[in-house]
């Protein structure tokens, strides 16, 4: 007699709460949903390094959260002496919440961002700021403009922006694609119901 293979994990399961925070509320908290989804593979997403080219060293880098701290700065890229930091802003973006954590997205109004850049010696110190950020951001090339009144003006450097759905972060939404992009997986139809708390089917 054949064996019946056994029965595939469901998006239910993967969503069950693991938490009692999110079993107190009679409407679950999207974000906690959202953490609870990733699964165990958390932390391996978590330190997810995107492959850099072969781009000249060093390069501008512009902060607009926790890493505009010299002293988180110093401590993520493991440099010998405390960062030092020229004032400057970003064009077309704008800062939306991320749970606690600041998250670049597009501005099509031409928003400025205020932050500061700092000029990253190595490949090697890039991939450990990639480490800190987490693929829930990647790497984006963007024009920086210095505000500070020395030379250079302005440069193009990278940041961090959000790689998720920027829409569902600002609406506060559960984000399909950034689950998609932690876990590897495809969310199958009808995942929304399986929610539990008013969330409407993404398309």
């Amino acid at each position: 007699m054949p064996v019946s293979a056994a029965p595939a994990p469901t998006l239910a399961t993967a969503l069950a709460p693991v938490s009692n925070v999110s079993q107190k509320s009679e409407r679950p908290s999207v974000y906690l949903a959202s953490l609870e989804a990733l699964g165990p593979n958390v932390v391996e997403n978590a330190l997810y390094i995107p492959p850099f080219d072969n781009r000249p060293e060093p390069m501008w880098y512009f902060f607009y959260g926790t890493l505009t701290k010299p002293e988180i700065l110093q401590h993520v890229i493991d440099a010998d002496e405390t960062p030092a930091y020229r004032p400057a802003k970003i064009i077309g973006y704008e800062l939306a919440s991320w749970g606690q954590y600041p998250a670049l997205i597009d501005n099509l109004e031409g928003n400025k961002v205020a932050g500061f850049a700092f000029q990253v010696p190595t490949r090697e110190q890039e991939e450990k700021l990639a480490r800190y950020e987490t693929d829930a951001y990647r790497i984006h090339c963007c024009k920086i403009e210095f505000t500070d009144g020395q030379d250079p003006v302005e440069v193009y450097g990278n940041t961090f922006m959000y790689a998720g759905d920027a829409e569902a972060l600002k609406a506060g939404r559960f984000d399909r694609r950034l689950w998609q992009i932690r876990t590897g997986q495809v969310l199958p139809e009808g995942w929304g119901s399986l929610l539990g708390n008013g969330e409407k089917r993404q398309p």
